[in-house]
């Protein structure tokens, strides 16, 4: 199991006796798994999407790049 290998934790051992639990179904439905996850307080709407980067930051009008008056060094 990829949790086991990972993050060295067992997902299929019992919290309470600490005996082999078996996989019985696996969940794939959206409707489904939100429904569950309300009923226990655990479900959170996704995110907005993240800003786009060219709003995020514009370069001052009057930004000079900064220069390097260190000579270049030969190698090889």
């Amino acid at each position: 199991m990829l949790l086991k290998k990972v993050w060295d934790v067992d997902a299929l051992k019992c919290p309470k006796c600490g005996g082999q639990m078996k996989v019985v179904s696996f969940i794939e439905q959206p409707s489904v798994i939100r429904r569950i996850l309300k009923h226990l307080d655990l479900w959170e709407d996704p995110r907005p999407p993240p800003i786009p980067l060219e709003m995020v930051c514009e370069p001052d009008a009057d930004y000079i790049p900064w220069q390097d008056d260190v000579p270049e060094i030969e190698v090889g």
